[in-house]
């Protein structure tokens, strides 16, 4: 126990109460386990472009691309050998989940690279 009692008088001498927790420390948000915020699973479609263009995300996720624009676009590509193509969409979302670890670079092959992404599972 007095070693314990020397390290936190150390803390406290050199950083303060946010060592012990104190009025000074951050207050922890609780999550539910393996719960993801929505817009780490969201990818948002506008006029030429994928907003982030690369996503990482856990085994088992369901990603949405939300299609907002004036101009049609579309999400394809290959992942787990299996072809996906959202179609041509103006508005609302395409889902796809991704049951297995890999890369999924997709594009819409119209502005080719200029209009590419990629969805990174682990």
């Amino acid at each position: 126990m007095r070693g314990r009692s020397a390290v936190i008088a150390v803390c406290l001498a050199v950083m303060g109460s946010a060592c012990s927790g104190g009025a000074g420390a951050p207050e922890a948000t609780p999550t539910k386990p393996g719960a993801l915020p929505a817009n780490l699973t969201t990818i948002t479609v506008t006029d030429f472009r994928f907003q982030p263009r690369s996503l990482q995300v856990p085994v088992g996720t369901r990603v949405t691309w939300s299609f907002r624009g004036k101009e049609s676009h579309r999400v394809t590509g290959t992942f787990a050998g299996e072809e996906v193509d959202s179609g041509e969409l103006r508005s609302g979302n395409f889902e796809f989940e991704f049951t297995e670890p890999g890369v999924f670079a997709y594009t819409y092959g119209v502005h080719g690279a200029a209009m590419s992404g990629q969805v990174i599972v682990r």
